[in-house]
Formats: structure tokens, C-alpha cells, sequence
């Protein structure tokens, strides 16, 4: 008996010791981040028959179990993706907002003011040349200005893209410290208590960067680790590697792909969530909106100064030519449209109706059939087509396509994006502009033809006159003597008006060449009166009425307005974006509190347990000694 009595003293002194181990090494990790405290499980040991009694003997250790709840630490790596997500979306936003409330962007519509205020002062005298230099000096700065702004935005765009790089650096490298822990847990049998802490610890940093899914494997073989919409970045003891490649059709719109192998799949980015979602959600949508919406007011500001340019007469006596260049020259139509490397699609996006326009990215596809178009809110439709031509007309654009593209092949059309940055001068000659306005009237008109004048030559004063049946037309001049002799209605193209040899006043000249469309009503007229008056103040009075002019959205906005407007939404973003940041906070921080309260150490706790275990181990040595002393005994009595 004194055997067995020694023995269950043994038993219970290692207990006791490694009861105390235990709780030394709660105390020790106590500041250990990801840390989940351990307690020693003991059992009774199986009894033993003595006599027809049963006698117990002792206790042993069962296992190290870790304070642990699956569910609690789920809760927490998904409010962990959520905070980070929010977090940086939040910051992101407060960035933009910060830029524009800053000088460098408070400039634009200061420029734009200060140009309409020497407009104002140039129509008091019009012909006087340095005021016709201050205009052409604001209109210079009022360009630079949204040239600026929009490289500054820009340069985020890049700076963005080099966050995704070192995101994706050390989403790589936790994957290959995972996918190591894996192989260390596989080579030594056992709970692998501080270990999983670690995996946890490294689970719950993949987790702020996206969304993470932890599934066991079979046969204590580690665990799969995926991220996103399933994808899978440790699979066991391998890892796979993200990495950024080239976006189709936009090589500079760089997207996700993950290596399966030694093959590079391209991931969708929408379900990726946390800071690679913010980032990309900055990257794709944030700075993108800011720069459609620049490049709407710099194309209204300059389509529409030109426009009126083109109403008018300089100190010349010509018709007056752009000032900035035009929104539908050869080369800016072209660089509205992205197509993929080595596609042959060719197509032009002009700008028609400026009120109409929206902005926005626009994905076309062809199935062979006909042309659908994904809108900026994800809307799929088929747009109108021209009735001339192919193309289409959709959001104040005219989508003219050349070259038709591959079936099913994707094409972005931006009509906006750019066009802060194409916005320049093309002329630094203060007589170029025009003051005088000259009239091209359709007063006399009830039909909806349009009648334009190109150039002017040596007639100035003439009308068009459609006769009663409607299928011929004549120009007269100011007299009523024929210009021209009645031609059939409408015209093939320009009509060019000279004085014929006929005519009392006949010299050989320049013509004066005009456009008339479709429409006319029998005995409509169409008047022009260009001839130069000095003093005259017309047409800058018509570009003074841009600044107050609502032509934008539909009718509610001026060019400044758009500006306005933009500043409000992004700050408003911003207040949205603190808000759900804040929420996600708090939600995170219950999620931490509840993983603290079941794996956390508690020093009066593991105070009062190295107490406890310390008495237990002084008890159980007496064990020892009482059966070492009878041991002692009975060998005395020999």
C-alpha cells in the first residue's frame, strides 16, 4: 500500500506542477497579443480491486485546453474586415474632401468668376485690346487651373494603385507564415495550443485587408484559408500568391488575379472587402467620380465659350474661331474610347448635347447582332441608333462606330474622364475674340431645320427663302435681288452664297458658306445680317449669360454649380463613410471584448490559481513524505 500511496503522491505533485506551469505561462503571455489562456484538465485515474473494495488512485492530466469559441472568433475576423474596410474608406473620402476644400481647388471657380468679371469689363469697350488680353490671360488660367486639379487627382489614382501593391505584398507573404505554421503543427502531434495562437493572431491580420473564411482539413491535415468570394489562398501546407495584372480592356486598370498552380486567374474584386475593397472602391470609383465630374464643367465651360465664339465676329470682320480646343476634334473623340491591346474596333464618342450629358464610365459589347451599353449604375440597355451610319446616341453622346468590334469583346466609353486635362488654349490673339454677335436667325421659321453659318466671305446680308411647295429653296439679298438660283430643298451639303455675274454688284469674291437641315416648312426664312458694327457687344453679353445659365442636369445647374454640387456629394460621402465607421467600431470592439472575456488572461484569476496550485502541490509532497515515512517504517520493523 505505501507503493500505491507513493504513487498517487507522485501523480498529484506533477498534476499540481503542471497546473502550475500552466498558470505561470498565463501569467507570462498576459501582454502577448492573440494570446488565449490555457487550463490543465485533470482526471481520476482508474481505481484499483483490493479485497472485494475499490480504492482510487490518484489523478493525472488529461490535456491543455485553450479558452477558445469558434463562433466568438469568427464574429470577430468579420467585424475585423468590416472596421478596416470602413476605416480606410473613411479616411479615403476625408482625403478627397480635404482636396476639395483646398486652395489649389477653391482656384476653380474663383478663375471662372474672375474671367466672366473681364468679360463684364471688356463689354464697356469692346474693342479695347487690354482688356481683350485680360480675358485672354483668365481664360488661360481658368484652363491651367482645372489642368492642375485634375493631375492632382490624377497622381491618386496612382498612389492607390501602389497601396495595392504592398496590400497584396503582405497578403503574400502572411499566406506563405500560414501556410508554414501548417507544416510545423504537421510534424508533431498535439493541440498545438500556443501555435494556433499564432494562426489566429496571423487570421485575424489577413483579415483586415479582406474577407476571410477558415475551414479544418481532414486528418489533423492544417486548415484551408480563403479569401473573398472563395478563393483559396492556403490550401493545407501549400499557399498560393496574388498578384496585380493588367485590366481588360484598360491595361492602367490593373485587377486581382490568384495562381492556381502555375496558372494566373483573374478574381473578381467586388466581394473582397476590408482595405483591399477601400482601396479599390477609391481606385475605381471615388477618383473616377471626381474626375467625370471635373471633366463635365471643364468640356460645358470650353464647348460652350466656343460655341458662342462661333456666333460671332472679331475685330477681323471673320467669324470668330475657339478659344479653348474643340470638345469633338479628330483626336478627343478617339481618346473617350478604351479598347483592349490589339483590338481593331474603331469608334468615336462625340459630345452633343452637353444638358443631357452625365458622365460616367459606359461598357459596349457587340453580340454580333446588336450593341448593348452597361451603364454607371449597372443598368444593361439598348441605345437608340443613329439613322445614318452606325452608332448610337445615349446621355448626350453620339457614338459613331467605324470599325465594328469583335463579338462579345468589351469597350469603355468615358466621354468625361479626361477632358479636364485636354482643356487649352488654341489661340493667344486678343482680336480673335469675338464681341460683336452676328445674326443667323430663324425668327421667320416655323419648321426645325437649322440654319449655321460656316465662314463668312463677301455676302453679308441674305436670306433663304423655301418656296410654297416646300421642295425648292432661294437666297436673296438684302434688296430681294437672287443671289442664288432656286436649288431643290434640302441641300446635299454647304451652300455657297456669291454674288452671281448677273448681279449689279457682282465682284469676284470670297463665298459666304451655310448650312441648312431638313425641317423647313413651305415660305420659311432664314436671315443673316454679318456685317462688322464697331462697338458692338453682343456676343460678349451672350458669354456673360453662361454664368448664370442652368444648361446642366437637365436644366438645374450652372458650370459653377457643378463644382458646388460635386464638393457637397463627396462631403457628404465623408459624413456617411465617419458614421458607418463609427458603427463598425463599436461593433468591433464588442467583438474583442467578447474573445477577451473567453481567452483572456485574468491576473486575479491566475492569482488565485497559482494560490491554489501551489497549496495542492505542498499537500501532495506530504502525500509523498506520509508514504515514504510508513515505507521507512516497515523496513524497521525487520
Amino acid at each position: 500500500m505505501a507503493s500505491d500511496l507513493l504513487s498517487v503522491g507522485t501523480q498529484s505533485v506533477l498534476t499540481s506542477q503542471r497546473q502550475l506551469n500552466t498558470t505561470g505561462h498565463n501569467i507570462s503571455n498576459v501582454n502577448t497579443e492573440g494570446y488565449s489562456r490555457q487550463s490543465v484538465i485533470q482526471g481520476t485515474n482508474d481505481p484499483r480491486q483490493f479485497g472485494g473494495s475499490t480504492y482510487g488512485m490518484g489523478v493525472h492530466v488529461e490535456n491543455v485546453r485553450r479558452s477558445w469559441d469558434q463562433f466568438a472568433v469568427n464574429e470577430l475576423n468579420l467585424s475585423t474586415t468590416n472596421f478596416s474596410n470602413k476605416l480606410d474608406g473613411e479616411a479615403n473620402l476625408d482625403m478627397l474632401s480635404n482636396l476639395l476644400s483646398s486652395m489649389s481647388s477653391k482656384k476653380i471657380p474663383e478663375t471662372l468668376n474672375e474671367w466672366f468679371d473681364s468679360l463684364k469689363t471688356l463689354a464697356d469697350s469692346p474693342n479695347d485690346m487690354g482688356a481683350r488680353k485680360v480675358v485672354l490671360e483668365k481664360a488661360r488660367l481658368s484652363s491651367e487651373t482645372l489642368n492642375s486639379f485634375q493631375d492632382t487627382i490624377r497622381q491618386q489614382f496612382d498612389v492607390t494603385n501602389k497601396k495595392l501593391d504592398m496590400g497584396i505584398d503582405r497578403i503574400n507573404q502572411l499566406a506563405i507564415e500560414i501556410r508554414d505554421l501548417h507544416r510545423l503543427m504537421m510534424r508533431t502531434p498535439g493541440e498545438h495550443n500556443d501555435l494556433r495562437d499564432q494562426h489566429e493572431t496571423l487570421i485575424k491580420e489577413l483579415s483586415e485587408y479582406t474577407k476571410v473564411t477558415v475551414t479544418p482539413r481532414n486528418n489533423a491535415e492544417g486548415f484551408n484559408v480563403h479569401i473573398g468570394n472563395g478563393h483559396t489562398l492556403v490550401s493545407g501546407t501549400e499557399a498560393s500568391q496574388l498578384k496585380m495584372i493588367e485590366g481588360y480592356p484598360d491595361v492602367h486598370q490593373r485587377r486581382l488575379a490568384i495562381y492556381e498552380g502555375q496558372s494566373l486567374k483573374p478574381i473578381k474584386s467586388i466581394d473582397m472587402d476590408g482595405k483591399l475593397g477601400a482601396m479599390l472602391d477609391m481606385r475605381d470609383t471615388y477618383i473616377p467620380g471626381v474626375l467625370d465630374e471635373l471633366g463635365r464643367l471643364a468640356a460645358s465651360f470650353s464647348h460652350g465659350v466656343n460655341l458662342i465664339q462661333d456666333q460671332g465676329l472679331d475685330l477681323y470682320g471673320e467669324k470668330g474661331g475657339p478659344i479653348f480646343t474643340p470638345v469633338n476634334s479628330p483626336e478627343l473623340v478617339r481618346s473617350r474610347v478604351v479598347t483592349a491591346t490589339g483590338s481593331d474596333a474603331q469608334v468615336s464618342v462625340y459630345l452633343d448635347d452637353l444638358p443631357a450629358l452625365k458622365g460616367g464610365e459606359y461598357a459596349l459589347r457587340y453580340d454580333g447582332d446588336r450593341y448593348q451599353v452597361t451603364l454607371p449604375n449597372g443598368q444593361v440597355v439598348q441605345p437608340k441608333m443613329l439613322e445614318k451610319g452606325e452608332g448610337f446616341l445615349l446621355d448626350g453622346m453620339r457614338v459613331e462606330i467605324n470599325q465594328r468590334p469583335e463579338v462579345g469583346e468589351k469597350i469603355l466609353l468615358r466621354p468625361t474622364r479626361q477632358s479636364a486635362a485636354q482643356m487649352q488654349m488654341v489661340t493667344d490673339d486678343p482680336k480673335a475674340l469675338t464681341a460683336q454677335s452676328y445674326e443667323a436667325s430663324t425668327t421667320f421659321a416655323k419648321g426645325t431645320a437649322e440654319f449655321k453659318i460656316e465662314s463668312i466671305g463677301d455676302i453679308r446680308e441674305f436670306e433663304l427663302v423655301i418656296s410654297p411647295d416646300g421642295t425648292q429653296f432661294a437666297v436673296v439679298d438684302k434688296h430681294g435681288k437672287l443671289l442664288c438660283t432656286p436649288t431643290d430643298y434640302p441641300p446635299k451639303g454647304t451652300i455657297e452664297i456669291d454674288v452671281p455675274r448677273s448681279h449689279p454688284d457682282y465682284h469676284d469674291g470670297e463665298p459666304t458658306i451655310v448650312t441648312l437641315t431638313e425641317g423647313a416648312l413651305p415660305q420659311d426664312r432664314f436671315t443673316a445680317n454679318l456685317v462688322p458694327s464697331e462697338g458692338d457687344n453682343g456676343n460678349l453679353r451672350k458669354l456673360q449669360k453662361m454664368q448664370t445659365a442652368k444648361f446642366l442636369d437637365g436644366g438645374e445647374s450652372t458650370m459653377i454649380d457643378v463644382y458646388h454640387n460635386l464638393n457637397t456629394d463627396v462631403g457628404l460621402k465623408t459624413a456617411t463613410a465617419r458614421r458607418l465607421s463609427d458603427i463598425a467600431r463599436l461593433e468591433n470592439e464588442t467583438a474583442q471584448e467578447r474573445v477577451a472575456s473567453i481567452s483572456g488572461v485574468n491576473m486575479d484569476e491566475e492569482a488565485s490559481n497559482l494560490m491554489r496550485f501551489q497549496q495542492a502541490y505542498m499537500a501532495s509532497s506530504k502525500i509523498m513524505q506520509a508514504a515514504n515515512d510508513t515505507f521507512n517504517t516497515i523496513l524497521q520493523l525487520r
